[in-house]
């Protein structure tokens, strides 16, 4: 009588993620067993036929590593740059074969070029992993969503630096300011001279207090 394995068991059999074994499933190339509460099962038969070729099932080839990295304005090319050289140099450190996928945008903005595409790719199962320097590079507000969206597409993802990377100098602000526009426009009106007036009181007062910590700390 044959003995039925697990995916778990399938896997470690074969030699090869338990995502693969799904992807073989979606191609068609093998079709698993399924008990009464819909749990795969495989026989020994049939995971042979799979390792002498029967079924022309390669293994697929290695996905890539995304290495996603984003600044918020122009003005920051040289950080971007130092994301890069970040990224690219743990994703080489590991032996990843990995491509970068970049944004100049706001943490706050979901409709950003890159990230489209690389949630995308997630999606598509195209890529084995996400590497980000930190988490808020990825995005400001909603990483646990994102995260998620890889769990459910078996994509792994990594934050190489698990500090928080906070400037309230820079992006910190600029996102501040960003939600400021979005609920004055709301409110008055995105030509209204109130909005214009809540916005630039909003940048005196980041200056002002800007101005008062650098003073505070030369004293």
């Amino acid at each position: 009588m044959s003995e039925y394995m697990s995916i778990s068991k399938a896997a470690v059999y074969l030699n090869v993620a338990k995502s693969t074994l799904r992807n073989w499933e979606a191609e068609g190339l093998i079709t698993p067993l399924r008990t009464a509460s819909n749990q795969r099962r495989y026989t020994k038969e049939m995971l042979d036929e799979v390792l002498q070729g029967n079924m022309k099932a390669a293994k697929p080839k290695k996905l890539l590593t995304i290495g996603y990295c984003r600044v918020s304005s122009g003005h920051q090319k040289e950080d971007l740059q130092r994301q890069k050289d970040v990224v690219s140099r743990y994703c080489e450190v590991n032996g990843y074969q990995f491509k970068i996928i970049q944004d100049v945008g706001s943490g706050l903005n979901y409709k950003k070029k890159g990230l489209t595409a690389l949630i995308n790719m997630i999606c598509k199962k195209q890529c084995e992993r996400v590497v980000v320097n930190y988490q808020d590079r990825l995005v400001r507000f909603g990483f646990e969503m994102i995260e998620t969206i890889c769990q459910a597409n078996d994509v792994e993802l990594v934050v190489i630096n698990q500090t928080d990377n906070v400037d309230p100098n820079s992006e910190l602000v600029e996102d501040v300011l960003s939600i400021i526009t979005v609920f004055s426009a709301k409110l008055y009106g995105k030509r209204s001279h109130q909005n214009a007036r809540v916005i630039q009181e909003s940048k005196k007062l980041f200056s002002q207090a800007d101005s008062e910590k650098d003073s505070a700390q030369d004293s």
